[in-house]
């Protein structure tokens, strides 16, 4: 039926453009449909190109049969910029916005249906948009923008002829902390809808607890909720804000436990003061949910240790739990309305998370954080056991992952699998929210947090490869099959190097550097992961085949990226490709050097390896800078890499200082 109500638009569209001298009509072949859609991110669930309609631009109507808001507002703006404004009834092609009726029903079925969405195309110069939200009709507008964007010219508009029907995989997909909120028109392109940021707690001149927002941040609060982004205001862990409190009520400082931050939860000013700062940010325009963050690190330390506390037989996270929920209801009851409240747990917590779980009712939403298990890119699963059946069970439950390579160290890396890897178990294991670390600024890892983007929302459409094929050509790189090509090489060896911990656990001194390690014969084996936190200096590498392998593939991936000729990608293969090279010759002289020195037979290949490994890493440190200098947006702005460059250096010193004290020069 449809292929018959295709011809007949065809027909009368040909008829139209001989007569008119308007339009021109045209169906589309296999491979010009399918590069058509690649344009488009996230992939949705099910698309169908058949044809395009070329029309002059100012020749789009707008007709919104929606009730208005923000953003549905927003999304006839955008429609109209890019078609040259609303049209007129002379239009040659006329867009439809509507919310409900019966082109919805489809809709009502589908997981995570109020983002859920169809476009249809009725007859041979009308494009219906259909939804059950008007967040499920933005997300049309921006498939249909992404589609028409690709092809547009100063005088026309290609529309496409075409059949749509799209949810997420995941409820809620986003981003907290760095400069999220310089970004949120491009992440709502990419349908990304939670962000979060760390709130500006403290105490003021009248000694009055307040929360409010930090300076800059305000886009979250005034822009983002145009491109239906919620946003929920942070308060950080609370041992870490516990002062503020204690200023107003020093009773609630934790008896018995060596930790300035430690409360007594069994003091009822820790809910009146939560609940304090909870009406504060819920205050704020368009916020509808707040977070809450549990205490992070105690450093070793007990909770409150007072008598009321130890009477009630929980552990104080099971405590502080509790506060928080009490401090929700009553922030609720004051100000005459809900807000929705979502708790992080973290390490500190990590030992009684399960009792945590059940204290919090099922209303409230659970995000899991844990610094060592979930900021880190190691190539095994994240989630616990207990975490997933939360999630099996029915709760929210969300994750806070690292999109960038680690944390509070700043190197390249264009990761598709190691994201892949990752989305695909927080979907298949069921969670319902991803709020991604991508550190320190979102621009410098776009391709991963798109990716992030992509996955979250359709798990089963692009691979890897695909996808880093459709992100060259949204790019307007001339090669995407060589860009993919370079994805699939290079990707996976810096997601083996990063998953290493290298050259970033060098930070973490108290476990000794690898020239340390190396000259006392303390390296592990490969693929040794210390406590399942500590992967220094080749965790993520199974075995010495693997090894090689990377050292080949990067090499590969160098010459991929010459060919390429972006800078990125040039510098950022000259950095993973020197560090593993200086890795293998690591893992070379451990095989050579002993505690009592290296065997005379051997010194010839040791001090060889001695070279490669500092070669390589003079070779990352160059490239470190030059990279970061074709990803930041300003000349002012401050960098990141100085860091790694430091340590790197340090490496570099330690190692010669080894090889020389074992007998070699190594300029």
């Amino acid at each position: 039926m449809f292929r018959n109500l295709l011809s007949a638009v065809l027909s009368a569209l040909v008829m139209l453009c001989a007569v008119a001298g308007q339009v021109s009509a045209s169906t589309l072949t296999t491979d010009e449909a399918t590069n058509w859609i690649r344009y488009t991110v996230p992939l949705p669930k099910s698309i169908k190109l058949y044809a395009k309609v070329i029309v002059p631009v100012h020749k789009v109507r707008i007709v919104c049969e929606a009730p208005k808001d923000i953003v549905v507002d927003q999304a006839v703006k955008e429609l109209a910029e890019l078609f040259g404004g609303e049209g007129d009834a002379d239009a040659a092609f006329t867009v439809t916005l509507t919310v409900g009726g019966p082109g919805s029903e489809s809709l009502k079925d589908l997981k995570n249906a109020d983002q859920a969405y169809r476009i249809t195309t009725p007859d041979e110069k009308n494009i219906k948009l259909i939804a059950l939200s008007s967040r499920g009709l933005y997300y049309a507008a921006k498939t249909l923008q992404q589609l028409v964007s690709a092809k547009k010219t100063a005088d026309s508009l290609t529309m496409p002829v075409l059949e749509v029907l799209d949810w997420p995989d995941m409820q809620k997909r986003g981003l907290w902390g760095t400069d999220n909120f310089a970004h949120l028109e491009w992440l709502g392109d990419r349908k990304m809808n939670l962000m979060e940021q760390i709130s500006a707690l403290g105490v003021d001149q009248n000694g009055k607890l307040f929360a409010k927002l930090k300076e800059g941040r305000e886009p979250l609060v005034t822009e983002g909720p145009r491109y239906g982004i919620e946003f929920s205001p942070v308060i950080l862990h609370l041992e870490q804000s516990s002062g503020h409190i204690m200023q107003v009520y020093p009773q609630v400082k934790g008896k018995g436990s060596t930790h300035h931050g430690v409360m007594c939860y069994s003091q009822p000013e820790v809910v009146e003061a939560l609940a304090e700062w909870m009406v504060q940010l819920a205050s704020l325009p368009n916020v509808t949910s707040v977070d809450t963050w549990m205490t992070e690190n105690l450093g070793g330390a007990v909770g409150c240790q007072c008598e009321k506390c130890k009477a009630t037989g929980k552990p104080w996270p099971v405590l502080e739990a509790r506060a928080i929920v009490n401090a929700w209801r009553k922030a609720q009851e004051r100000l005459g309305r809900p807000f929705k409240l979502r708790i992080m747990t973290a390490e500190s917590t990590e030992f009684c998370n399960f009792e945590v779980f059940r204290e919090i009712p099922p209303e409230v939403e659970i995000a899991y954080y844990h610094s060592l298990l979930t900021y880190n890119t190691f190539r095994r699963p994240m989630l616990r056991k207990y975490i997933a059946d939360e999630a099996e069970r029915g709760r929210w439950v969300g994750v806070v992952p690292n999109l960038s390579p680690t944390v509070g160290f700043c190197e390249p890396f264009t990761g598709a699998h190691f994201i892949h890897y990752r989305m695909n178990e927080f979907v298949t294991k069921g969670l319902s929210g991803m709020i991604g670390y991508a550190t320190p600024r979102v621009h410098y890892y776009r391709f991963n947090v798109e990716a992030a983007a992509e996955w979250t929302w359709n798990l089963r459409g692009r691979t890897p490869k695909e996808f880093a094929y459709s992100y060259a050509v949204r790019q307007g790189w001339k090669d995407p099959e060589k860009f993919a090509e370079w994805s699939e090489t290079m990707g996976p060896v810096g997601w083996d190097v990063f998953g290493s911990g290298f050259p970033n656990e060098e930070l973490r001194r108290s476990m000794g550097t690898v020239a340390q390690r190396l000259e006392k014969g303390e390296l592990p084996p490969l693929g040794f992961i210390l406590w399942d936190a500590y992967p220094s200096p080749w965790g993520n590498i199974a075995d010495e085949a693997q090894l090689n392998n990377d050292v080949k593939a990067a090499a590969r991936g160098v010459k991929l990226a010459k060919e390429l000729g972006i800078p990125s990608i040039w510098y950022e293969s000259l950095v993973i490709d020197g560090y593993i090279r200086a890795i293998k010759a690591l893992y070379e002289l451990k095989q050579i050097v002993r505690p009592g020195g290296v065997p005379p037979i051997r010194r010839d290949v040791a001090n060889y390896w001695f070279r490669q490994y500092i070669a390589g890493l003079k070779q990352a440190r160059a490239a470190l800078p030059k990279w970061e200098d074709t990803v930041v947006l300003n000349k002012f702005d401050p960098r990141f890499t100085d860091k790694p460059v430091e340590v790197i250096s340090n490496m570099i010193k330690e190692m010669t200082g080894v090889a020389q004290r074992l007998g070699f020069y190594t300029p």
